[in-house]
Order: structure tokens, then C-alpha cells, then sequence
């Protein structure tokens, strides 16, 4: 017995307009409501990326050869500042790699800080030109996070790297 297909389950005619609509309003939500995957990776990678400089920046605080109470307290804030950070690492499931132990491992920014040696210009010079970047890093990087409460936590590291700023220009007498 031959078998007549079903009409109804024929395949329909689309027009080209119609599936143009229907994929651009695809495409459409797609790129307005990213992945929660892509959106964790993101925020993870910025997370990383700061702790990263925060652990740089308080081991050349830790590290410079010029002893100055400011610095070390400034050296403390940037561990603090680490902390704040790997505990929205952890908020997003992620666990910071192991702390820096020597200078090769810093960035060039926090090594001409650590290897600034005993001149109090040298030092001050690195330390403002490491700070500078600090503000940048992290001006650049809050409105990208998605999530407001780690951004709050960005803005107030900001914050004090801002001060920190201030502070060593004042004292270098540098506009």
C-alpha cells in the first residue's frame, strides 16, 4: 500500500523576509543577553587581572630598598586590596594563583618600583608611575563588570589607589 504524506507535516515555504526577521532577532538576543558562561570567563579574567597587579604592586612596595612608613602602609592596602578581590574571585568560582616571590615575576610597572633603589625620587617617580597605571587599570575595568557588587569593591580599590596617587605627588611635588 503506497503511503501519501501528510499535508500537514509538509515542510512550509518561508519567505526571505520572514527568515531574515527571525534571524536577526536571533542574532539580536543573542548578542544582548551574553552567555552566563562568557559573562563568568570575563568577569573571572578581569578578577585575575587585578589581583594579579594588586599582588605585584605590594610585593614592590614590600620590595623597594627606601624605607618610607607611607610605602609600607601603601604596601598593606595593596594586600588588603588583594584579599578584597580573591574573595569576588571566589564569588565567581574562581581561586587566585599563587602569590609573586621574586621580582622576575612582577610586572614591569612593580618592578622598576622594587628596583627603584635608595633615592627617594627614583622611588617616589616609580611608585607614581605605578599607581597611575593602578587608577587606569581599574577606571578601565569597572564598567565592565557586570556584577554591581564587584564593581562597588573595584570603585572603592579605585578609590584608594587614587589617594595613594594624591599622596605621592603631593609629597614628590609633582602636578
Amino acid at each position: 500500500m503506497a503511503r501519501h504524506p501528510d499535508p500537514s507535516a509538509a515542510p512550509r515555504r518561508v519567505s526571505r523576509r520572514a527568515a531574515l526577521r527571525a534571524g536577526g532577532a536571533a542574532l539580536a538576543a543573542g548578542l544582548l543577553v551574553p552567555s552566563l558562561a562568557s559573562a563568568a570567563t570575563d568577569e573571572g579574567g578581569l578578577l585575575l587581572g587585578l589581583w594579579r597587579r594588586e599582588m605585584w604592586a605590594a610585593h614592590a612596595y614590600q620590595s623597594v630598598a627606601y624605607t618610607d612608613a607611607g610605602l609600607v602602609h601603601f604596601g598593606t592596602q595593596e594586600i588588603d586590596h588583594a584579599r578584597a578581590v580573591a574573595t569576588q574571585l571566589a564569588a565567581v568560582g574562581l581561586t587566585p594563583p599563587l602569590a609573586p616571590t621574586t621580582v622576575a615575576e612582577l610586572d614591569i610597572a612593580a618592578q622598576r618600583l622594587a628596583t627603584a633603589g635608595t633615592k627617594r625620587a627614583d622611588v617616589w617617580a616609580a611608585a607614581i608611575a605605578l599607581e597611575e597605571g593602578l587608577v587606569e587599570l581599574y577606571r578601565q575595568a569597572i564598567p565592565a563588570l557586570p556584577d554591581a557588587k564587584i564593581a562597588m569593591t573595584a570603585a572603592t580599590i579605585l578609590a584608594s589607589h587614587a589617594q595613594h596617587l594624591f599622596i605621592l605627588r603631593s609629597s614628590a611635588r609633582v602636578p
